[in-house]
């Protein structure tokens, strides 16, 4: 198998039993598991030099795509059904940088379902050694493609998807912060671009990532340290985690608004909440509830 768009080798591996360890015992889960490889290809690198944050949530949508195909719901059958999803709340932990043709696994599995919607589980690990890259939940909404309402999975369904039950915490948040509720807030405005649209025609949920990206560095150069300032000094800027929850979907030329805070400070990390709103409607869009960043490595 190929990835569409490059001439990269692409591995999938079939779903699987897994065993699940329990501090005080050790059962059998059956939870479908899928895995996908994707080898790193240069043009999916940032100006650091790692793999962007949001080509991480282009992956997790691909690997959810495949998966779902594995447990016998292709795009086509989606089509054919007039059904589909949509995510509502992305959580990703980072935990190193990936670089150019590293090969990377993308596991999924679902740990919950409920009526209208599913968690489903991502660990992406490098390939050479094993190394644990990032970890990340997509809350899912399954939806009536027509009218956009909310659709009940039927049983068929959740016997597919095989759920684990099992969520555990993935450290994404501060732990003992200091509050900083008068901070100043940043503003930001961009236009939706056709570009930045997906098949929906909605834009994808992976740009939400390059505009709160871009949004924080606008913040740090209108605090007077912009980003080829920060590289002299031999700082570097890490999102180390999103909490991100999407509300309503922007559209193209939809003009908006990206208002960005810290929220919190640790000793070397800080947390930053980014509202991003429809500047036409009012409307709250998608606001990140914790945005880590390793501001400055070492201080």
């Amino acid at each position: 198998m190929r990835d569409e768009g490059g001439s990269d080798e692409v591995k999938a591996k079939q779903s699987f039993l897994s065993f699940i360890l329990h501090p005080s015992s050790l059962c059998l889960n059956l939870m479908r598991q899928y895995t996908r490889t994707f080898r790193v290809r240069h043009y999916e690198l940032d100006s650091f030099g790692h793999v962007n944050n949001a080509v991480y949530a282009n992956y997790l949508q691909e690997a959810a795509i495949e998966a779902s195909s594995d447990a016998g719901f292709t795009p086509a059958w989606y089509a054919e059904n007039g059904t589909g999803w949509v995510i509502r709340e992305l959580s990703i932990r980072y935990h190193l940088q990936a670089s150019y043709n590293d090969e990377l696994e993308v596991t999924t599995w679902v740990s919950t379902v409920r009526r209208v919607s599913s968690a489903r589980e991502y660990s992406v690990t490098r390939v050479a050694d094993r190394a644990k890259v990032a970890r990340a939940r997509v809350n899912w909404v399954y939806i009536d493609m027509k009218t956009g309402k909310p659709a009940r999975l039927t049983d068929e369904f959740v016997r597919a998807l095989e759920p684990a039950d099992e969520t555990e915490e993935l450290g994404i948040r501060l732990q003992n912060p200091r509050k900083t509720d008068d901070a100043f807030r940043y503003r930001a405005r961009r236009r939706v671009q056709t570009y930045e649209l997906d098949t929906l025609s909605h834009v994808n949920n992976a740009v939400y990532l390059n505009w709160i990206e871009q949004a924080y560095f606008d913040a740090l150069r209108a605090a007077g340290h912009p980003i080829e300032q920060v590289r002299l000094r031999g700082w570097w800027a890490l999102q180390g985690g999103h909490e991100i929850e999407y509300f309503e979907p922007a559209l193209d030329n939809d003009e908006i608004e990206i208002v960005s805070w810290v929220c919190e400070m640790g000793r070397v990390r800080g947390s930053w909440i980014h509202e991003i709103y429809n500047v036409n409607t009012k409307k709250l869009l998608a606001p990140p509830q914790n945005f880590i960043d390793d501001v400055l490595r070492g201080r």
